[in-house]
């Protein structure tokens, strides 16, 4: 056959049955019609072939299998197809031993593991596109934002535990972690955040005192917490509605509203207990979500350690959303990272050696100290008359006593279908040990309800869901559930505005007025160098320049707490070396005047500095907040201010 005669033949069209010459020498695959096409005419040499060769193999891998008229390659070329006759070649057992035959043979680990979750989560329903939804939950969080926000700086009347905390961030500023000697009252963790904001955003005065520039950081946390009560409800739920009927009860209530502006421990545990949460319920039991969430977990005791009640319950949750295979060790990640982040706060009084009380007289404790321990076992033994559950249900009443019957009515029906529903079980679990925590006994104070707030929410909304459908499958109308839901946040939201408006009056009341009065008027009035007695509240105000109470003149550097004044050594008895006397002025208000008459003990040269005292000015506000301010008349009485 002739070199024209056979480029002739390869030239035919590629459905062409003709055959290939052979007068080749090469290995070709009868396939590669476009390789076939650019083949030489004339017979290829042993070199050429095995060049040829080699190039094909860098082109289409390593050939396993070589024949004269085939061969095997490791991948297929691009955009080949395999015929559908064609078999993929069969992968041979390697020989073991027949003592190994039956090991394998009799051993489990050819089962698959059980990977599926006890708890999946449902699909949501395709009905509400994704953009709508953002538009919604964004309409939602700017309410949260102009709900908390309008009035935050004039209602309600700065508590003292916002000035204490407060106070305590000035300290992380300057180096300590108290303003006093500290006393392991509570982890340092929130007020350590709360330093960093204040930073971050410009000093302690940006927006106006150092309370009200802390007060933004808390509007911040309590859109953010609205956000995450939202994922919540739609995650276990599957439902867009019931996130949004979580987001209104949790962040329209009342309660919600005045305690979230305050700054207190409570919030900052609050938002990181319900990341905690969002991410445990979202894990599809990954590992790094579960120790995330463990971690976050951690910053919420550390924030306010009474939230380790919740421990129990938060590992039920691990249980749930992992697998059985991956189970225990979930478990153990959760547990080992959450007590490792908590144990640090134990780890620092050991450090200093102020875990164990002075008054056991240990063989190695040779100095009068703080103690963790002692100040825990002193808080548990602490009475109601300063604030009983009784007061604090009085209060959660007036203000929203909606809310209540919400956390009490879907509560129970939760512990009932939690025998059906995991999900409902797990979220009763949450809300009834914090229930247990708050009916204890001992110190309750209206705030403390902070963090049962958004699990009553939670509660409710899943409560209410399952009602719906099961009401919405005997009706055989689904359509009812989305009706019924729509006519309950109807009257909802009129609800909520009603009780903030009355008697409450959220956001035309301006009780911290006084607040203020009082620093404008010891900056006009007060010598600089006087020793004044103070409540938590101006401490930063007082000790830091361009302060309310400072402004561009010298700070007030014997400015004290009152506590403090009857209680610390280093000012009862170095400062004030025991005598009243040494005392220039005294600025009370309700809360403090009551503690001083009711405190006996070192308070005592307190009360007799105001019984040698005369009344300078009183400052009244809204809301009947008023601001005593006594200057005393010492034994070669100054000239009166």
């Amino acid at each position: 056959m002739t070199a024209s005669h056979t480029t002739s033949k390869l030239e035919q069209p590629e459905h062409s049955s003709t055959q290939l010459p052979t007068s080749r020498s090469c290995d070709v695959t009868p396939t590669d019609e476009e390789r076939i096409d650019h083949l030489p005419t004339h017979p290829l040499s042993p070199a050429d072939c095995q060049k040829g060769q080699q190039e094909q193999e860098r082109e289409d891998g390593v050939i396993l299998h070589r024949h004269a008229s085939f061969f095997v390659r490791t991948v297929s070329r691009s955009g080949y197809k395999r015929h559908a006759l064609e078999k993929a070649p069969v992968a041979t057992m390697p020989q073991v031993m027949p003592e190994q035959q039956k090991r394998i043979a009799i051993s489990e680990t050819h089962r698959m593991p059980k990977v599926t979750l006890t708890n999946p989560a449902k699909a949501l329903s395709q009905s509400v596109p994704r953009w709508a939804e953002v538009v919604i939950v964004c309409v939602g969080l700017l309410g949260v934002l102009l709900t908390h926000g309008l009035n935050m700086f004039g209602y309600p009347h700065y508590e003292q535990d916002e000035g204490t905390y407060v106070s305590a961030a000035w300290a992380i500023t300057h180096g300590w972690l108290s303003p006093y000697p500290y006393g392991y009252g509570h982890p340092p963790m929130a007020w350590i955040q709360l330093a960093g904001w204040l930073q971050l955003t410009g000093g302690f005065f940006t927006f106006g005192t150092a309370i009200n520039s802390a007060r933004v950081l808390m509007l911040l946390i309590a859109v953010a917490a609205g956000l995450l009560v939202y994922l919540l409800a739609r995650r276990v739920s599957a439902s867009r509605l019931v996130g949004v009927l979580a987001l209104i009860i949790f962040s329209f209530s009342p309660l919600s509203i005045t305690f979230q502006r305050e700054v207190l421990l409570d919030n900052f545990a609050t938002f990181w207990l319900l990341l905690s949460l969002y991410l445990l319920v979202s894990s599809h039991s990954r590992l790094l979500w579960v120790v995330t969430a463990a971690l976050c977990f951690g910053m919420a005791v550390l924030c306010k350690e009474v939230l380790f009640v919740l421990l129990p319950a938060i590992l039920y949750g691990v249980w749930l959303h992992t697998t059985p295979f991956q189970r225990s060790f979930g478990l153990i990640a959760f547990c080992y990272t959450a007590i490792a982040l908590i144990s640090g706060f134990v780890l620092l009084a050991i450090l200093k050696g102020e875990l164990l009380p002075y008054s056991w007289h240990l063989p190695w404790d040779h100095h009068a100290h703080l103690s963790l321990l002692d100040t825990y076992l002193g808080q548990v033994q602490r009475g109601q008359d300063q604030g009983s559950i009784a007061q604090a249900w009085t209060a959660w009443i007036r203000s929203d006593p909606l809310l209540i019957v919400l956390g009490l009515g879907p509560l129970a029906f939760n512990v009932l279908m939690g025998w059906w529903k995991r999900t409902h079980l797990l979220l009763a679990l949450l809300s009834i040990s914090f229930w247990v925590l708050l009916l204890r006994g001992g110190v309750i104070f209206p705030f403390y309800i902070l963090p049962l707030i958004p699990l009553t929410a939670l509660n409710a909304a899943l409560a209410f869901h399952t009602f719906t459908k099961w009401l919405a499958n005997l009706l055989r109308m689904d359509l009812l559930r989305v009706l019924l839901g729509c006519c309950v946040l109807a009257a909802l939201v009129p609800y909520e505005f009603q009780h903030e408006l009355t008697p409450l009056n959220l956001f035309t009341l301006h009780p911290t007025s006084v607040q203020t009065q009082t620093l404008i008027w010891i900056r006009t009035h007060v010598p600089r160098s006087a020793v004044v007695v103070i409540n938590p509240n101006l401490y930063t105000d007082l000790h830091e320049q361009d302060g309310q109470g400072v402004g561009q003149g010298a700070l007030y550097p014997y400015a004290h707490v009152y506590w403090n004044v009857a209680l610390d050594p280093d000012i009862y008895d170095g400062l004030l070396q025991g005598n009243w006397d040494r005392i220039d002025y005294i600025i009370t208000d309700s809360e403090m005047r009551r503690d001083i008459q009711s405190y006996g003990g070192q308070m005592e040269i307190i009360r007799q500095a105001l019984r040698h005292s005369v009344l300078v000015t009183e400052l009244t506000g809204d809301n009947y907040e008023y601001m005593y301010i006594y200057q005393v008349r010492h034994k070669y009485l100054p000239p009166l201010v």
